[in-house]
Order: C-alpha cells, then sequence, then structure tokens
C-alpha cells in the first residue's frame, strides 16, 4: 500500500470501478496563505500519532462519488473488506466499527 496509491479496488455489478483509500493524514481547511504550510506540517505530525484512519471510496464512473468512513487502526482492515464487499455487491457499504463521515 503506496501512500497515493489505493489500499483495494473494486468492480460494482453496474461496472463502475472503485478506488477505496485508507489514510490517517487530514488536511487542514485553508487559511492564511503564509500560514498553511506550517499547518500541513502540524497535520502531518499529528497523523503519526493518531489512532483515527480514514478509508475513502471513490468513482469516476459517470460522475465523481465519495464516501468516507472514520475507525480505529485496530479496525482498518475490517472496514476496508466490509467496504470492498458491500460495493462489490451494489450496496451501500455499512462496514462495523467505522463512522460514516459523507
Amino acid at each position: 500500500m503506496g501512500v497515493f496509491r489505493p489500499s483495494a479496488r473494486a468492480t460494482g455489478p453496474d461496472g463502475r470501478e472503485w478506488e477505496i483509500y485508507a489514510f490517517r493524514f487530514t488536511r487542514p481547511p485553508r487559511g492564511k496563505l503564509r500560514r498553511y504550510p506550517i499547518d500541513l506540517v502540524a497535520a502531518a505530525l499529528r497523523a503519526r500519532r493518531s489512532d483515527t484512519w480514514t478509508i475513502e471510496a471513490v468513482t469516476w464512473g459517470g460522475h465523481r462519488e465519495r464516501h468516507r468512513w472514520l475507525t480505529t487502526a485496530e479496525h482498518r482492515r475490517q472496514v476496508l473488506l466490509q467496504v470492498e464487499g458491500g460495493l462489490e455487491r451494489g450496496h451501500d457499504p455499512r462496514p462495523r466499527n467505522a463512522t460514516y463521515v459523507g
């Protein structure tokens, strides 16, 4: 699993291809331009200590669609597999041990 590569891929019954990413880093909101590089570094340092993972499923088939869940490091792999399986079956994934955030 690379930083910019999907952790998994899934193809739904409708033929749409999904890329599923798992990451800890959350980009800070855009503030003052001079302060933004400092905010990026601070966010990267917080991500290294964080136990919260974001699982994101993205598709560009027809239109861009994106779904995100938050989970812990302990349940990251389980949530990733549940999201992948739900997308392949054509369901809205509802993984256990994760919170849907949009």
